[in-house]
């Protein structure tokens, strides 16, 4: 299925356009770093060892948190709890097109998370170590996409983004980590026809159970509107799922993968306040969603089955922009 493109609210002249952010998804490339460095063999065989110190947690003691990691944090952030914490040791990944694709190592990293603004630390002599910091204000949206064996969590602000890659063992607790920074969006009173959208109890049960849970809804239960994708293949299709919106967010959720043994693991969310949401638009594969940016406006692109773009703009197009 196939749609052209179609806003739901009058596009802005592109002279407000702040800049356009693409999600990148699991088949396109992550570049490297700055101070990530190239793996040596003895760095892949290391740093290969399934053991908990090599997975990323939330700290149990203060034993767990690099050195000089709170020193450096605290004045940023404020005084800082073990569960307002995010350990990423030092680990390897890989970057590059599949020809030309190598091996970095990552310098061990904190995600912190304070009363009103994140930063993340990283463990690195040849440069600061607080590496990006955004008041939860300025984010614009959240994207938690899977890239291969890993999660690529990117933190939308209106001029640059931070970005987080951690094992995707990791999600679960990264995601409540982040929780505070999604509860700030204030609710939107909007009006929608009875019997908009999809009954969530109608979904099949790996979509149903994502309506309920605290990806959808973070801070307990909320109005929403379901607009599902092709969710009735007997074999998970790859980008295909659901785009929610509720009185708080817009919240795109597709499946990471084709694969049938991995398809019950995990969901791609890109999640948007809803009191910043400007229109929508769809053509193939890609979901545009235009968003406020304050000033200007911003454009988030990102992959999507294309029964999920016709279904996001069909359905909820109408209701975006809305109050």
């Amino acid at each position: 299925m196939t749609t052209q493109p179609r806003l739901s609210a009058e596009p802005q002249p592109a002279a407000d356009l702040v800049r356009s952010v693409h999600v990148i998804g699991r088949d396109e490339e992550d570049p490297a770093e700055p101070w990530e460095q190239p793996a040596s063999s003895d760095e892949l065989t290391e740093l290969s060892t399934r053991r908990f110190e090599r997975l990323p947690h939330r700290p149990a003691n203060l034993g767990e948190v690099p050195e000089g990691a709170l020193d450096d944090l605290r004045p940023v952030l404020g005084d800082l709890r073990l569960d307002q914490l995010f350990i990423i040791p030092r680990t390897t990944r890989m970057v590059g097109a599949t020809a030309g694709a190598h091996w970095v190592v990552t310098p061990t990293e904190v995600l912190a998370v304070g009363s009103d603004r994140l930063a993340v630390w990283i463990n690195d002599d040849d440069g600061p170590r607080i590496r990006a910091t955004i008041p939860f204000s300025e984010v614009v949206a959240v994207s938690d996409r899977t890239i291969l064996l890993y999660s690529r969590l990117e933190l939308v602000g209106r001029d640059a983004s931070v970005v987080v890659r951690y094992n995707t063992v990791g999600r679960p607790e990264i995601r409540s980590l982040i929780e505070p920074v999604r509860a700030v969006a204030t609710p939107v009173a909007a009006s929608t026809a009875p019997g908009t959208g999809a009954d969530p109890d109608s979904l099949p049960h790996k979509w149903m159970a994502l309506t309920r849970s605290g990806d959808v809804q973070p801070v307990g239960t909320v109005t929403m509107v379901v607009a599902p994708g092709e969710l009735d293949s007997p074999k998970p299709i790859l980008h295909s799922g659901m785009t929610v919106l509720t009185d708080r967010e817009l919240i795109v959720a597709t499946d990471p993968t084709p694969d049938v043994r991995m398809a019950q693991y995990g969901f791609d969310l890109l999640i948007v306040a809803r009191e910043r949401l400007l229109g929508l638009a769809g053509n193939d594969a890609s979901l545009r969603v235009i968003v406020d940016a304050g000033p200007g406006r911003l454009e988030l692109e990102t992959s999507a089955h294309p029964s999920v773009v016709d279904a996001a703009v069909r359905v909820l197009g109408p209701i975006v922009g809305t109050r």
